[in-house]
């Protein structure tokens, strides 16, 4: 499912963080299945997190679009970096196993499996900087158990009102 990618836009522009600097603010847990599902073609991230879920029973799940990318596939397809939140809570063995089986799927990066050697897995909630919004969510698919994707919106709720209320005392 990896394909070969190419950038539309060989310049990048570097990235530049908020002049009042900018805290990074992620969700982190041991016992819910989250997934980074970077580079990607939307619809093949769409069909995988309800084929997934359904396949082994790990409830609803909420998929958000994290960040845009300048990378295509050798088909054209535009690849975007996605995160999925699964809504069954499991023992980390379990979410360790479908950590592998994400990977052996091609559908993780080796990169994010290294990270999680830790025990625990975070998906960022807020702006990253001036150039990387907040993730916004591409779809919500009930397909059972909402019991993680319930706990992950209502921090991010949280981090959303603690942001506005900042932003308004500075002014």
């Amino acid at each position: 499912m990896v394909s070969n990618h190419r950038t539309l836009n060989r310049k990048h522009k570097p990235t530049r963080s908020s002049k009042d600097g900018n805290v990074v603010i992620g969700f982190c847990t041991r016992s819910l299945l989250m997934l980074d599902l970077d580079l990607h073609p939307k619809e093949l991230v769409k069909e995988f997190v309800k084929k997934y879920s359904k396949t082994y029973k790990l409830g609803s799940v909420l998929l958000l679009k994290t960040s845009n990318s300048f990378v295509v596939d050798a088909s054209g397809n535009k690849l975007d970096k996605y995160s999925a939140v699964f809504g069954k809570v499991l023992s980390w063995k379990e979410i360790k196993w479908h950590l592998k089986e994400c990977r052996r799927l091609e559908m993780v990066e080796p990169a994010f499996l290294k990270l999680r050697k830790f025990g625990y897995i975070t998906i960022r909630v807020n702006a990253k900087n001036n150039d990387t919004p907040a993730p916004k969510i591409v779809g919500l698919y009930n397909l059972g158990d909402v019991t993680g994707i319930l706990r992950f919106e209502e921090f991010r709720q949280v981090c959303r009102k603690l942001g506005k209320q900042n932003a308004d005392t500075e002014l």
